[in-house]
């Protein structure tokens, strides 16, 4: 087999006494960067590595576009990823998803009272999980964590002035912004849309020989 050729070759090019040994098979691998990195297992399952490819900073709607997106590629179907977002648009638009697919969750890293310090120094821009902690009148503390999705709001303001409690959300009377996730969603297609181009170029290329 290909991995018995591998594994013998290697062999005769390393030193007497290294043996080498196959750890794993994947049925393919996406490089995205230097230690970010993606397997296809055989049973088409992703196995993702590497910070740049699972940000936290991603809403859970984001991180599992991308997975699918990069199964695809990996899969040589780089042309199914139009469907693939048209098929998300469709559930932003239409209020399918519960709302831990759209909420994000930060973590305090300064206190409340540094917080307030670095924004009347003009130090550091305001963000949503500040405000909504400021807000709620509790006693936050650095490493508390705070869960919150954007509500649509009548005219177009930052992020940070229409942030909402994730545990305030009312599936009978949605108000998530549909307009900021579409956007969100647009941001991550442009992002990583290079890559299902370059896919879909090597598989032509593929087809070609």
């Amino acid at each position: 087999s290909t991995a018995d050729d591998l594994q013998n070759d290697l062999a005769k090019e390393l030193p007497p006494g290294i043996d080498v040994e196959i750890d794993e098979q994947f049925d393919a691998m996406f490089s995205y960067k230097a230690k970010n990195y993606a397997l296809l297992t055989k049973d088409g399952d992703v196995i993702i590595k590497g910070g740049a490819l699972k940000s936290r900073g991603l809403e859970k709607f984001q991180r599992v576009f991308l997975e699918e997106m990069i199964k695809l590629i990996m899969q040589r179907k780089p042309e199914a990823i139009v469907d693939l977002r048209n098929e998300f648009e469709q559930k932003i638009r239409n209020r399918e998803w519960k709302i831990d697919m759209l909420m994000k969750t930060d973590t305090l890293q300064d206190s409340l009272d540094k917080y307030r310090s670095k924004i009347a120094a003009y130090a550091r821009n305001r963000a949503a999980v500040y405000e909504l902690a400021l807000a709620s009148g509790r006693n936050y503390k650095p490493g508390d964590q705070i869960s919150y999705y954007i509500k649509a709001t009548p005219k177009k303001v930052p992020a940070y002035e229409s942030a909402k409690l994730a545990s305030e959300f009312d599936p009978k009377n949605r108000d998530e912004n549909i307009d900021y996730y579409l956007a969100k969603l647009d941001e991550l297609v442009k992002k990583f849309g290079g890559l299902a181009t370059t896919a879909s170029a090597q598989k032509q290329e593929t087809l070609a020989f």
